[in-house]
């Protein structure tokens, strides 16, 4: 019987030397592990991607409104947010602290004031 090269394959039914071996438990369970974590590592990256994107939206030139009991001033020259901070202190409070939620608040990006901005005081202090 004459064949052609693309039907002896499909027409051979010889012995092959390869032994099919089947998966072993171990190698299917590090399977889904590795899958698990590409997947776990994928919604990371989105999740980050996502709050950076949105925290990247704030800018300090755009303030909220004021809630009620917050109080709004205007930056004197020479006004720091330590000299600010420090006179919102009370006792046995951490200046850091106040500081840190008058940047907050304010979406500042750095302790930076310019003259005639405005400064919310949470109601806090």
């Amino acid at each position: 019987m004459i064949t052609t090269i693309s039907s002896y394959s499909t027409n051979y039914k010889g012995s092959s030397d390869k032994v099919v071996r089947k998966r072993s438990w171990a190698d299917r369970r590090f399977e889904r592990v590795v899958v698990r974590l590409a997947a776990a590592s994928l919604l990371f990256v989105i999740l980050f991607t996502g709050f950076t994107l949105m925290k990247s939206d704030a800018s300090g030139e755009h303030l909220a409104e004021p809630a009620a009991g917050e109080k709004v001033i205007y930056i004197s020259p020479g006004d720091t947010l330590w000299s600010i901070a420090g006179g919102l202190r009370k006792e046995g409070e951490d200046l850091r602290r106040i500081i840190y939620d008058l940047k907050e608040r304010n979406n500042l990006s750095s302790s930076t004031l310019k003259a005639g901005q405005l400064l919310i005081i949470p109601a806090d202090y």
